[in-house]
């Protein structure tokens, strides 16, 4: 290697992974390596407290060596997993390093039939580069451009130097220095591509539309892809913005055979970043219509049985009133069945129910809440609801709680808050301690077994644990059935404790300071350690003092 950066370097780091990237998937790709491997650890941010993070999940790989760290990120490097390229870069203590934008360049007309691999390849002969990012859709396609950015400055120089306006699998590169967005002209190019679907058989070949297309201009790409239905739509580049605008205005609706049900679509081409845009403002338009006329009908409803489907929810709640419609979240859940990994839909335990009247819903509340469910009489946890609220009217309320610092009555927390941030307003049933088979039992043996490091609970009888009410019931929390639904038990106790702790009072911490260091402790990944802490009062003292110090360094 080269670059003095990067000498004595031995841990890898991975920004973003496919979504549904198991650990064993990683362990795989890097079984070369294997011997060589302290730990690989997989990074999925799934905070219990934060479930609108939408973040990709990220790795970090700890080598024994800088060598085989070296030898594995040179080898591996953009070679795809699961479809996706992965880009590996050293991981560095000082993020500046990563976002210097000196030495960071921008590649555009790259090949939509290239491997990332050989892009990398081809820029990394000018220096050693930090980070390599081959933009991608979600089916892994090409897009036909990507950053580059380097350790120092004349690389970025020699590559511009070497590669700009130079053929590569006969498309022609455009290799320039990375500019911000706040430092880009504001007037922005002028779009000279169009995008078509609805195409005939007839007309399935690129030969055939650009025999129809060329009429409009100089066309300098045109190429045909398939979407994930097997149906055909198409790119075309012109020469000049004119030329699209002219064949978009002429040949959208536009039938090519007399027989075509449908004509032609042509619209201008979208970077993903103006079409997301455009749908999340239509989809917020039609979700904020829908709450408006479905105002105080929508229930939130907490502590269903794992085992409930959605048509025997309808069929439930229907005795209250016509149901417009019915949701139960769930989640991927992956067993391991005679040593192949098998995934199956599990239910996370809460649903919607939406009703066309709000008479219904105030009458599916009178009936229901607090209650269990008819024909699931045995579940220990009674239902609990209320009525749904939107993002931003949650957001409102929890500033507005959190301000006040107020919690009256027996309200439910705002959908997508755990309970241990709204101790007061959480009107938990807790299992009755007297009796052993008033305990939850798991809903299904093969869950416990599954994905030990996330999943299973290890814990032993041997903690001090309290007979008093304020102490979590550990036969209770070794019945539920993943690490979310422990930590969401765990997390109502520990808020509590730290909310009554001596050092909350002298220190007069507000209820955001509290919800975070509760996060904080519900971070670690060991459920054992969770659980010491939260029944050890020497412990939660350790904890909170940590907690606050790295608080204050922020």
């Amino acid at each position: 290697m080269n670059t003095t950066e990067s000498q004595g370097k031995h841990v890898l780091f991975i920004s973003e992974l496919p979504d549904n990237i198991m650990d064993s998937e990683l362990h795989d790709f890097f079984k070369d390596y294997k011997s060589d491997i302290l730990m690989i650890q997989v990074d999925r941010n799934q905070k219990m407290y934060d479930i609108f993070n939408t973040r990709k999940p990220k790795a970090t790989i700890i080598f024994r060596t800088h060598e085989k760290a070296q030898e594995a990120r040179n080898n591996l490097n953009m070679r795809r997993m699961k479809g996706k390229a992965l880009n590996i870069m050293w991981h560095e203590k000082d993020n500046s390093i990563r976002y210097n934008n000196k030495a960071n360049i921008f590649v555009k007309g790259i090949s939509l039939n290239a491997n990332p691999r050989d892009i990398y390849e081809l820029f990394s002969k000018y220096g050693e580069i930090i980070s390599c990012k081959i933009c991608e859709d979600e089916d892994g396609n090409l897009l036909g451009y990507g950053y580059i950015n380097y350790y120092n400055l004349d690389s970025a120089e020699n590559a511009i130097a070497n590669l700009n306006k130079t053929k590569f699998m006969e498309s022609e590169l455009e290799v320039e220095h990375f500019q911000k967005k706040n430092e880009r002209l504001q007037v922005l190019q002028e779009n000279s591509s169009i995008y078509i679907k609805n195409i005939p058989n007839s007309h399935s070949k690129i030969e055939d539309l650009k025999g129809i297309f060329s009429k409009y201009g100089k066309i300098a790409f045109a190429k045909i892809f398939q979407d994930n239905n097997e149906r055909p739509y198409a790119i075309i580049v012109y020469a000049d913005a004119e030329s699209a605008n002219k064949a978009k205005d002429e040949m959208n609706e536009k039938k090519l055979n007399e027989k075509d049900e449908v004509g032609l679509y042509v619209d201008l081409l979208q970077k993903k970043s103006e079409r997301k845009r455009m749908l999340t403002t239509k989809i917020g338009d039609i979700n904020n219509k829908l709450n408006q006329e479905y105002k105080n009908c929508n229930l939130f409803i907490k502590n269903l049985p794992y085992d409930l489907t959605e048509d025997k929810l309808k069929e439930i709640f229907s005795k209250c009133g016509e149901v417009k419609s019915v949701k139960i979240s769930k989640f991927l859940l992956v067993t391991k069945v005679s040593d192949k990994f098998v995934e199956s839909e599990t239910s996370r335990g809460f649903g919607f129910v939406c009703y066309t009247s709000e008479e219904s819903a105030k009458k599916a509340i009178e009936e229901f809440n607090q209650k269990n469910l008819p024909g699931y009489e045995n579940s220990k946890r009674p239902v609990i609801i209320s009525n749904f609220m939107p993002k931003h009217e949650r957001k409102q309320l929890l500033n507005k709680l959190q301000q006040t610092n107020q919690f009256q009555g027996n309200m439910m927390p705002p959908y997508g808050y755990p309970p241990y941030m709204y101790p007061q307003m959480y009107p938990r049933p807790m299992p009755n301690r007297g009796h052993k088979n008033n305990y939850r039992k798991p809903q299904n043996v093969q869950q416990q077994a599954v994905q030990p490091a996330q999943s299973s609970v290890p814990l032993t009888q041997n903690q001090n644990v309290s007979n008093k009410e304020d102490e979590p019931n550990l036969n209770y929390l070794k019945s539920l059935p993943n690490i979310d639904a422990q930590k969401d038990y765990l997390g109502e106790y520990l808020f509590k404790k730290i909310e009554r702790h001596p050092i909350a009072h002298s220190k007069n911490l507000s209820m955001e300071t509290i919800s975070k260091i509760t996060g904080m402790i519900l971070g670690i990944g060991d459920i054992n350690e969770i659980y010491e802490i939260t029944v050890n009062n020497d412990s939660i003292t350790a904890r909170i003092d940590e907690a606050l110090g790295l608080l204050e360094g922020q």
